[in-house]
């Protein structure tokens, strides 16, 4: 399973909140193809997010901010129907996720690949593959994916996700 975030405008996301799952699947093909912003981690998402919020799945309570920002800024904010994973973040929200992610110090994280594979976090690589090079890998998604919602901020724009 492929993370991958688009910037969106407002018409897009009315147009794909309005489709049925076929048809938004056919929709989400056609923007891979489509010159729109795209930022990919692959399959590191899992792993990206075990790594900033020590959580295995994704919290979506607004209560509790910081742990809800760690969970939008990988899996989004509002989901659609779909058995694929398919969901997104408006435009309104991107700045103040932003300002509790911009609070996390990814160098100061403490990585252990062993817990990584004791909890069964996706991708299944935790102890096959060098525990510098993964870090190095988590980290430069995590700039990656940080620099895209900065992105979508300037251009005040949504974020779509799939990770599918």
């Amino acid at each position: 399973m492929i993370a991958n975030y688009f910037i969106i405008d407002d018409f897009l996301l009315k147009q794909l909140e309005k489709l049925d799952a076929n048809s938004l699947y056919e929709k989400i093909d056609d923007l891979l193809d489509d010159d729109i912003p795209c930022c990919d981690i692959d399959t590191i998402w899992n792993g990206l997010y075990f790594l900033i919020s020590s959580k295995e799945d994704p919290i979506y309570d607004k209560t509790n901010f910081e742990d809800y920002a760690k969970s939008a800024f990988i899996f989004g904010d509002i989901n659609f129907n779909t058995e694929e994973y398919i969901a997104y973040i408006r435009k309104e929200e991107i700045s103040k996720i932003l300002e509790e992610i911009e609070k996390i110090n990814i160098n100061n994280i403490s990585f252990n690949p062993k817990i990584f594979d004791e909890k069964q976090i996706f991708p299944n690589i935790w102890l096959k593959e060098d525990k510098e090079l993964l870090f190095e890998q988590l980290e430069m998604a995590f700039d990656e994916l940080k620099r895209f919602f900065y992105q979508a901020k300037q251009q005040n724009k949504n974020i779509l996700i799939t990770i599918m």
